[in-house]
Order: C-alpha cells, then structure tokens, then sequence
C-alpha cells in the first residue's frame, strides 16, 4: 500500500491524536447521517442489494446524472483501480506531484506510466502545454481536481482542452473530484462531460462527509463505460451501514456542504496567516488542506517532534517533485490549528 496520511495508529493513544494528515471534513460527520448508519444496523442480518438501487437512485437525483451510469465500490482507491482495469489505457499519463494510488494501481496492472512534471516555481501549475505535446492514442490522462497534495484547481478552459484533446485522439480521461465539494471558490467540476465514453469522474463519501471509516466512493460516467467498471467490482463492494449514511448524505448534501466550504476556506486562510508568521511558506490553495515548505528544519523533524505530542502531519517526500523540506497540512479548527502553532514555535526556539 502506498504511504498515505491518516495513520493515527502511529500513536499510543490514537483517541488523543490531532490529525492534520488526512484531509477529510472538520465539520463532520453531520448527525442526520450518523443517525441513519445506526438506524441500519438492524439490516447487517442481510446481505446489502447487490444492484445499489437504492444509493444509485439518491446520488442520480442529488447529481442530475443517470443512475446507470454510477459505480459505488470500497472507497475511492478500489474505484480508480477498477477503472483502469476497465478502460485498459496503453500508458498512464499522471501529473506530479499528485495522489500516489494513480501510479500504483497502473503498475498493478501492468500498465506503463508517464509522469508529467507539474511547473514547480509558479506554485506547481499545470504544465498543459506538455501534455497536449505528450499524450497519444489509447493514453489514459488521470487528474486530481483539485490536485493532491498541492490544492491547486483546474480552470474550466484547461479542463474543456484536455477533454476534447481525449475524445479527438482517440484517449480517456478520468477526473479524480474526491476533494471538490470543499473547494472555495468552487473548482469546476468533469461531470457535465461524461457523455462521452472517454471521460469518467471519480468521487468518495470520505472527504465530503467525514466517513473514511466507511469506506464509500463512486464513478461517474456513460453508462457503457460503467457496466465495464461495475465488472471489475467485487460482489456486494459495500456494507449496509456505509450505504445508509452515503444515502442520508446524497438526500440532504445542503447546507452542510456549502457551509463547510466556506468555513474551510476562512479557516485555512488563518493557517496560511499564521505558517508565514513561522517562517514557513505554505503554497496557495483551493481546498481543504495546504502544501508546505519548511525553513531550517526537515518535514521528518518536524513530523517527529510533533508524533511525539500527538499531532500528526502528512510527510511529502513520497511525493515526485518533492523533497524533505516539504509537507501537507488538513485544515482544520481554530483549537487545533492554535495548539499546532504552539508547538511549531515551540520547536523554532529550542
């Protein structure tokens, strides 16, 4: 498995851990779909409905997609897999720095990857013009939107490009959305693009509404392109529990997701405030979480002594492009976020 923030299981006491590796909602789990998972725990003497009508039904009407057209599997990773399976690109064309389980699941199977550098000092910006040089036939374009762990978005203009570039060579794109429901000002979305067969949308319950745990993502796309996922699925891919709290969340995603964004978005505009007063220099972002230069000490220092007060950071060397300076941040409360910078300066002044 590739190296992943989250891991509160490092700590002797996990309950106590302050997690700012994993990027999920602060403002969550919403109560209304707490209080559906515990109402289906009657149903755990049954197997779950293997043709997700139910979940398939509720994401259609709150996205104004075909229900035929979505796959619900165990979490966003086994979708993107499933996905590649199905389309079977000839190469994975993938932009660095970005969410490693895009290069791990080609090279499970088999499937050739090429890495395209993303523009390091204009704050890792696309570098499109390599891609359009780059990409050929039967080529599969993966895109975090907005990408992990750098929190920079894709303008539409960029995303309409790189979609028709796809359909007229004769190649596929799939658009990595898990984080775009906490973006502010809201990043366009691929969705209004599936109609062709060439393009698919991945989501996730994880970070939208706090549910890691539950183990829920989705893609979006043509129907065809669909039924190809949904074989590449494992028979009955999701408890009763998660789909109960995933349909909770698809009938009522408002206020609850606006409001987080917009609260997400001032939050993280006083983490910024607050690193430069440190003498770190946080890169622009989009979305709930940050990338992080350190000063004079490493991102390992930094995460070490910070383990050690039950405080966890995503380190980023795994990352291509980056080295041991650099780290990812979550967003989260003002308590937390006070209780970080305490201890940050706390290491500045040893």
């Amino acid at each position: 498995m590739s190296s992943h923030g989250g891991n509160i299981y490092d700590l002797i006491h996990p309950g106590e851990a302050i997690d700012f590796s994993s990027s999920i909602n602060p403002f969550g789990p919403p109560g209304f779909a707490l209080a559906a998972a515990r109402d289906s725990l009657e149903l755990i003497k049954k197997y779950p409905d293997a043709r997700e009508s139910g979940i398939r039904g509720a994401f259609a009407s709150w996205l104004g997609v075909d229900p035929d057209g979505l796959v619900f599997g165990n979490g966003a990773s086994e979708m993107i897999y499933a996905a590649m399976a199905a389309i079977a690109p000839r190469r994975a064309l993938v932009m660095s720095p970005t969410f490693s389980e895009y290069a791990s699941c080609a090279s499970r199977l088999g499937i050739e990857v090429v890495e395209i550098p993303s523009i390091a000092h204009n704050d890792f910006a696309f570098d499109t013009d390599a891609i359009m040089r780059i990409f050929s036939r039967g080529d599969l374009l993966t895109i975090c939107q907005p990408n992990n762990p750098t929190g920079t978005a894709w303008s539409e203009s960029e995303l309409r490009m790189i979609s028709a570039m796809c359909r007229e060579r004769g190649g596929y794109m799939m658009a990595d959305e898990c984080f775009i429901n906490l973006t502010s000002p809201r990043a366009p979305s691929c969705i209004g693009m599936v109609g062709d067969e060439n393009v698919v949308v991945l989501r996730a319950v994880t970070k939208d509404f706090s549910a890691p745990g539950l183990r829920v993502g989705f893609t979006i796309s043509c129907p065809a392109a669909a039924a190809a996922i949904r074989s590449r699925i494992q028979p009955w891919p999701l408890n009763c529990v998660g789909e109960a709290y995933a349909v909770a969340c698809a009938r009522e995603p408002e206020p609850f997701l606006s409001e987080s964004a917009s609260r997400v978005s001032a939050l993280r505009e006083r983490m910024s405030r607050a690193l430069r007063g440190l003498g770190y220099s946080p890169y622009p972002s989009d979305v709930n979480f940050m990338l992080v230069r350190g000063g004079s000490e490493s991102a390992e220092e930094i995460y070490s002594f910070l383990l050690e007060r039950s405080i966890l950071v995503r380190r980023c060397s795994d990352f291509s492009q980056l080295d041991g300076r650099f780290f990812r941040l979550a967003v989260r409360p003002e308590d937390d976020q006070d209780k970080l910078f305490s201890r940050l300066a706390m290491m500045r002044h040893r």
